[in-house]
């Protein structure tokens, strides 16, 4: 089961209000002009927001591994810790 917390809700807060602030500000049709208009901005725009959405996908997924998590959710219960 997904637990959702205080990281999780931060990041996506933050994603979907630049999203929205930037709708609002430029207008229906401004992703397919930026993304025309200025490929290289765009890619670097893509990339920080998979950066961002990062802890959203691959946490969950090595909690379900297995893998430790410990430096993400320390105090979460049931936390795996590295043996070194």
């Amino acid at each position: 089961m997904v637990k959702w917390d205080g990281h999780e809700l931060a990041v996506l807060g933050t994603v979907s209000g630049a999203y929205g602030v930037a709708h609002a500000t430029l207008g229906p049709g401004w992703v397919k002009s930026f993304i025309h208009r200025q490929p290289v901005a765009a890619m670097s725009v893509f990339l920080c927001a998979v950066g961002v959405t990062m802890p959203l996908i691959i946490v969950p997924i090595r909690r379900g591994l297995g893998l430790p998590t410990n430096q993400y959710d320390a105090s979460r219960e049931g936390v795996v810790f590295p043996k070194y």
